[in-house]
């Protein structure tokens, strides 16, 4: 899920992304070490290899990012998100049909399992319980 996550996340967003990883223990969390930077299209430029300490570097381009969100059609995720229909309407459709958009801008989104999530901060890995609220900023700002 790992791999996968990582990749689709650059590729939806049309946008390099770096995961990091770290390897091993801190103690209370094993981790695999495997930080990874993917391309814009979701190829994986670097992948680390699980040993403890290790750095991963690579090139990345951003004037390939520029082209491909300016130049590419079906695959320009992020550009259809606020423009749907745009072979069908002249522009898109740029309103927010999406009754979860809606919930999440009002403060309440949830999803029907929400009071069933067994982890719903980071105790489990040994973070303490957070104490401060969430505080949305005006636009803008």
């Amino acid at each position: 899920a790992w791999d996968i996550t990582n990749q689709s996340n650059a590729f939806q967003n049309l946008m390099v992304t770096a995961s990091v990883c770290m390897c091993g223990s801190d103690g209370d969390f094993d981790s695999m070490g495997e930080g990874m930077v993917c391309n814009f299209d979701g190829k994986v430029l670097v992948r680390g290899g699980g040993r403890p300490d290790e750095i991963v570097t690579c090139e990345v381009r951003p004037d390939l990012v520029r082209e491909a969100r300016i130049g590419w059609g079906v695959e320009n995720n992020i550009y259809q998100l606020g423009h749907r229909a745009y072979v069908a309407v002249r522009g898109g459709a740029r309103d927010c049909p999406y009754t979860f958009m809606h919930d999440m801008v009002a403060g309440k989104y949830a999803t029907p399992w929400d009071a069933e999530v067994a982890h719903k901060d980071g105790t489990s890995c040994g973070f303490p319980p957070p104490t401060k609220e969430f505080s949305p900023q005006a636009p803008g700002r």
